[in-house]
């Protein structure tokens, strides 16, 4: 282990979420060739001094002082300091050089060069000053440092993925895998040797004992990255703690055209009727969640002219079809029809054969036209809403808002409030509450909100429920925070101008790439608005207006708009502001008739409570208009339900939420993240 790896594995043990200075882990190096990879085999003792760890189980072992990692580390930094001097002063030097060389070759400005001659000396001569105080200034800069040293959180623990290591001495020849392959699933065994596929012993949670299982290897660039190993009965694993990447992905890299499968056995049935354009999901239909393909898009799928989805027909397909056609972009995919008593490739294959297989597939149908529609076309959606009822949205788990209003993708929420009223505040609270209980990951454009460091901050101690400081928060829960929210949050600053063009192009880029469901526009009077000489204000709102709401319709995201109101007049005898409508937005009542869904937020410093005034649901199954009221903690900057407070009614104090929100969150995920199991 070089010197950089320990002091990287150094800083992600110290990372790691933990109770108590001693706890117990999976061995990062060995778990993954384990019978029982769960085994906490692992011991890591950390106190201020330094520390230790090791495997009882492979004997891995690793050990620090913190004095000599600091010395280290402050060794580095001066080399590298003086390494920057010394190419900046070979690079003065050189230039130096060239200016002066043509005044010693120029014979008839000879007089005018002697006095240069003459100052350059005088500039030798101040050099050694100008070095001294160059190192009175770097030990000044490293003393500052020394008494100022901040800890640090990688994104990432130092080996990001477990490489998977095979025992070749648990495959199976010719077993009885491989002839249910090549007899009943219709695999030809002249395709399964070519993708590598074999067969192999190996130990399954599920049943608790090793099972014959098929192998299929995850290569990318013909390095295997992960395995998966699935039994006759249906239960399958991958190796744990490797990367999670499409199957056969070498496959399409530099390919005009690509096929995406639900499994690897219809991704063989497809490359055995003779189309080797063809990936699949790593985990099949389990989860809408693709963020194993944000790695790939820009490499491996932006330059593809047609993609081909053949998937399940069941729900969960037709889930993960969608949300792949939402990515992907909606004018470059087609989708695969399997017709009656099929519901995917391999039995397509069954039922038939090889070659109708493959016309199947190329008589792939588009999406249907954008603009034209007819029942037909919404035939599943109206089907679901037949047996199983209106969907109820996604709530925010505020009782007493999700009374009132549950939201759904496709929508444009506005919000408004005098200036000072906590509008930017509540956003963030809806933004985190729908990321945190939907997997709804957040788009921000936000100039206000900045710096952006600040803006994070606040989005910290709203997840964690502390306030973020060393004080207060532990460093193993600000480095979960941070690490959690690098995934799941990403603020758009553009660099040529703030336009709304701008903006929702590079909005849509992440809905592409990064996967986003949540777009906030914070406020929108920070455009800068070009309104053209034949359009009055009111007509360029409402025109924006619709590109907002067809952006969230495009893409599936819900918008939040929020509009500052116009200059309101104070009530007689009071100091407060009215509740404003979204009638007194400035610049045109469109703010009220085109959004979907509207909201009003009012502070009243008085009597300690927030008002959160639901004034528009456009569609009743997804709540209507009335009052939520709300307690704020400058704490950890939550909201908490309350009872209305009034002069003649003075509820008692509502009980403060303080807990970590990522722990329950992030707690069946923890292996694949680093944490220890229950932290």
């Amino acid at each position: 282990m070089t010197r950089e790896e320990h002091a990287d594995y150094v800083r992600w043990l110290k990372s790691l979420p933990r109770r108590k200075d001693h706890f117990r882990m999976p061995c990062p190096e060995c778990s993954a060739t384990r019978s029982n990879p769960k085994d906490p085999s692992f011991s890591v003792h950390i106190t201020r001094e330094g520390g230790w760890a090791k495997c009882f189980h492979c004997d891995f072992a690793i050990a620090w002082n913190e004095d000599e990692m600091w010395k280290r580390e402050q060794k580095q930094q001066d080399r590298e300091r003086q390494k920057q001097q010394k190419d900046a002063s070979q690079h003065r030097n050189t230039s130096q050089h060239h200016d002066t060389a043509p005044q010693h070759h120029n014979t008839l400005q000879h007089h005018d060069a002697v006095p240069q001659h003459h100052n350059t000396s005088q500039h030798h001569d101040a050099a050694p000053q100008q070095r001294n105080t160059a190192q009175h200034h770097d030990a000044a800069s490293q003393h500052h440092n020394r008494s100022q040293r901040k800890p640090h959180i990688p994104l990432q623990p130092p080996v990001h993925y477990v490489c998977p290591v095979i025992n070749k001495n648990k495959q199976i020849m010719n077993g009885e895998m491989m002839e249910y392959m090549v007899d009943r699933r219709g695999i030809p065994m002249d395709v399964l040797t070519r993708m590598k596929i074999e067969e192999r012993l190996e130990f399954l949670p599920q049943t608790g004992k090793e099972e014959a299982c098929i192998c299929f290897p995850y290569l990318e660039d013909g390095v295997m990255k992960n395995m998966k190993f699935r039994d006759a009965a249906k239960h399958f694993k991958m190796v744990k703690g490797a990367e999670l990447i499409p199957w056969n992905i070498d496959a399409i890299k530099g390919k005009e055209k690509c096929y995406i499968t639900e499994g690897e056995i219809d991704a063989l049935s497809l490359i055995a009727a003779g189309l080797e354009e063809v990936v699949s999901v790593p985990n099949g239909a389990g989860g809408a969640n693709l963020q194993w393909l944000d790695r790939f898009v820009e490499s491996h799928f932006d330059d593809k002219a047609e993609i081909i989805l053949a998937m399940d027909t069941d729900k969960r397909g037709v889930e993960l079809r969608d949300e792949l056609v939402r990515r992907l972009g909606v004018d470059r995919c087609k989708v695969v029809a399997w017709g009656e008593g099929c519901k995917d490739a391999n039995e397509y294959l069954l039922k038939y054969d090889l070659p109708r297989l493959r016309q199947q597939v190329e008589q792939a149908a588009e999406i249907p036209l954008e603009g034209v529609f007819c029942p037909m076309d919404e035939w599943d959606t109206l089907m679901d809403i037949y047996y199983n009822g209106m969907p109820e949205g996604a709530d925010t788990g505020l009782e007493n808002l999700d009374r009132l209003i549950k939201f759904e993708r496709g929508f444009v929420l506005t919000v408004t409030g005098v200036p000072g009223s906590g509008k930017s505040e509540f956003v963030d609270e809806i933004a985190m509450r729908l990321l945190l209980r939907h997997d709804w990951k957040v788009g921000y454009f936000s100039p206000e909100n900045t710096p952006l460091a600040y803006h994070y901050r606040k989005l910290i101690r709203r997840v964690v429920g502390k306030r973020f400081e060393h004080k207060g928060m532990p460093l193993p829960e600000a480095g979960q925070a941070i690490r959690y929210l690098a995934q799941s949050v990403f603020s758009i600053m553009p660099k040529e101008d703030f336009s709304v063009e701008s903006v929702l192009r590079i909005a849509a880029q992440l809905v592409s790439r990064k996967g986003v469901k949540v777009l906030v526009v914070d406020p929108f009077n920070r455009f800068e608005h070009q309104i053209p000489d034949w359009e009055t204000e009111t007509q360029y709102i409402s025109r924006i207006f619709d590109e907002f709401s067809n952006f969230a319709v495009k893409h599936k995201v819900l918008l939040i708009l929020v509009a500052h109101p116009t200059k309101l007049r104070r009530e007689p005898g009071s100091k407060r502001w009215p509740v404003p409508t979204l009638y007194d937005i400035n610049g045109s009542a469109a703010f009220f008739n085109k959004t979907d869904y509207g909201m009003v937020v009012d502070r009243n410093d008085e009597l300690g409570q927030v008002l959160v005034r639901v004034a528009k649901v456009r569609f009743d199954h997804l709540g209507g208009p009335g009052d939520a009221f709300f307690a704020f903690s400058t704490y950890n900057g939550r909201y908490t339900p309350t009872e209305e407070r009034t002069l003649d009614h003075n509820p008692p104090e509502p009980k403060w939420e303080h807990t970590n929100f990522l722990t329950e969150k992030l707690k069946p995920e923890q292996q694949g993240l680093g944490f220890n199991e229950g932290e």
